[in-house]
């Protein structure tokens, strides 16, 4: 069910709207122009994996349906235009009509898969969207032709790494320099690595811009006004599934928040040791001048910038 609360108060104001069948595994929800949106992901309840849209006028639901799972948590990107963006396990970057979610285009990577959900920017007149897979390269793609005439040419793609291994960044956060460059971030196994977009023989390239200093179990970073904050999760993650959450929790470490040079990753400031626990999720929100983190034991920590008087 959708619910809708009240910003002041977190009381419902209206009935809830059937939106999901039972048990789904929702990730990434907007609200575009009367239309929410959310990806479900995993099959968990048996839900197929896809984007789900749902009119809040007439409150009818339409569904696309994923070949593979939805790649990364933050659901579906969205371009100015309101076409919707989203990475799959298959391999394949979709782009679809807002409100009905019909195909309008679609880029096909080839294996290994996309870890990543896309993120969407501008550059000299362009859309661009970007994603990461599995062999740690960048895909660079032009929203006008996703994959080019036969929908397998990106703009661009960075080298595979060979130290990638299991490169599953889930999200990116992107952000534009003073000089109008655009930059994409991405938290690796032990770090966050800027990426960035440049000219080179008239056409846009990636290149790695720098890596931050050495973090645990990174999260999405987000950039306010050129300062990159970075959380160092704590989160002990391992592929051993006979490991217990409990277990798992019992290896992690306190979470620590960064403040980084958005061009340079320089560290500017930290949380030192006020967390007490670890991170896991989506990670940061920021607003009114503060900067906001949930913890795994329930505390939800403010950070912010001293009132002047």
């Amino acid at each position: 069910m959708l619910h809708f609360l009240n910003v002041a108060h977190g009381l419902d104001v209206g009935p809830p709207v059937k939106f999901l069948p039972p048990n789904a595994n929702a990730q990434g929800l907007i609200v575009v122009d009367e239309v929410a949106y959310v990806a479900t992901m995993q099959g968990c309840g048996g839900v197929a994996n896809g984007v789900w849209a749902l009119d809040l006028a007439s409150k009818q639901v339409t569904t696309w349906k994923s070949n593979g799972g939805v790649a990364g948590f933050a659901g579906p990107a969205m371009g100015s235009d309101g076409t919707l963006y989203v990475a799959t396990t298959e391999g394949e970057l979709v782009a679809l009509e807002p409100k009905t979610l019909q195909l309008k285009d679609s880029y096909t990577a080839g294996k290994p898969e996309f870890t990543s959900s896309p993120v969407v920017f501008g550059y000299q007149g362009k859309t661009l969207v970007a994603a990461t897979t599995k062999d740690g390269r960048v895909h660079l793609l032009d929203t006008a032709a996703l994959g080019g005439a036969d929908r397998q040419t990106p703009l661009y793609k960075t080298p595979a790494d060979s130290k990638a291994a299991d490169f599953v960044p889930g999200a990116l956060a992107s952000w534009q320099d003073p000089g109008g460059t655009p930059w994409a971030l991405a938290p690796a196994a032990d770090a966050i690595v800027a990426f960035k977009v440049v000219e080179r023989d008239g056409a846009p390239v990636v290149e790695r811009g720098w890596i931050s200093r050495e973090m645990v179990s990174p999260l999405p970073p987000m950039i306010i006004n050129g300062v990159v904050f970075a959380v160092s999760s704590g989160e002990f993650r391992t592929n051993d599934s006979k490991i217990t959450a409990a277990q798992r929790a019992q290896r992690s470490s306190p979470a620590v928040l960064y403040a980084l040079d958005g061009t340079t990753g320089k560290e500017l400031w930290n949380s030192g040791k006020t967390i007490t626990s670890f991170a896991v999720g989506g990670g940061l929100s920021g607003g009114s001048s503060q900067v906001y983190l949930g913890a795994y034991d329930g505390t939800l920590y403010a950070f912010g910038f001293p009132i002047e008087h």
